[in-house]
């Protein structure tokens, strides 16, 4: 009895892991990485420092140090390594051996994304410990204990802001330089974090068609304001738990929609 060697193809989530797992490892390796993480970690200490200075809610100086320390360390991973990404992978014509293989762009790109939203998380979870327990051993001093829920959701939502920025800069990626990439992401995340002020300048400024058109045009930008707790986290003002849904389902659709023009324009690439 004669029996056909049958050829696996390998699934999107397989092939999608597989990606992410050399994609992780890659940058482990990046000497990018760990200056981020001096730079964060500079900041904690700084706020430790500034908020010892201070004797009027002095847990509130290092609530905002330590959260914003996370917030840009998770950003700065993904801007500056998610803008090269796709570009180093066409520089070294590694691209050319892995859609050598059944494998579609598309799953490639995800893969890229997960193993660059790994190495995210594994900086977002060092640097928590980190800020935890700085906070814990602080509290008998200040007599008042600064871990709340709207710490626990402020530094949630700035991983998921990351992931955000993540699938932005592998989005530019794909038909720009890892330089253009960099200030693509950069000024889509300064004009996200700021929507709503843009949004007042602009109907300050007039009811004219350009400023219409530039209106509609600051409104088709990914709305960051959605991952900002703001007061929340000052004060330990409770989150809704519709706010806590309109953000992870708000950084859902907006990666996905921007991975999949990823994995659209990458088939446009001579591979």
């Amino acid at each position: 009895m004669s029996h056909r060697a049958e050829t696996k193809i390998p699934s999107a989530l397989d092939t999608a892991g597989a990606v992410a797992k050399v994609t992780f490892f890659e940058i482990m390796r990046d000497k990018v990485l760990y200056n981020v993480l001096i730079c964060g970690i500079f900041l904690i200490v700084l706020g430790l420092l500034a908020s010892r200075l201070s004797y009027i809610r002095p847990e509130r100086i290092l609530l905002d140090f330590g959260h914003s320390a996370i917030a840009l360390s998770c950003a700065l991973i993904a801007i500056f390594l998610g803008s090269g990404l796709i570009g180093r992978e066409f520089e070294r014509r590694t691209i050319h051996m892995a859609l050598s293989r059944p494998v579609l762009r598309s799953h490639f790109v995800f893969g890229k994304f997960l193993g660059i939203c790994a190495v995210i998380t594994a900086n977002w979870l060092l640097f928590l410990v980190a800020y935890l327990g700085i906070l814990f051993l602080m509290r008998a001093e200040w007599q008042v204990s600064p871990i709340h829920g709207a710490l626990f959701w402020s530094v949630v939502f700035a991983l998921l802001q990351s992931f955000v920025l993540a699938s932005l800069a592998i989005f530019f990626s794909t038909f720009s330089t890892t330089s253009l990439s960099v200030i693509f992401t950069v000024g889509t995340y300064l004009v996200g974090v700021n929507i709503s002020r843009l949004h007042a300048v602009v109907s300050k400024l007039g009811t004219g068609g350009g400023l219409r058109s530039l209106d509609f045009a600051i409104s088709l930008l990914p709305n960051l304001e959605h991952f900002d707790l703001g007061l929340h986290l000052t004060y330990g003002v409770p989150v809704s738990g519709a706010s806590v849904l309109l953000a992870f389902a708000y950084a859902a659709a907006v990666c996905g929609v921007f991975l999949l023009l990823a994995g659209v324009l990458i088939r446009s690439k001579d591979v």
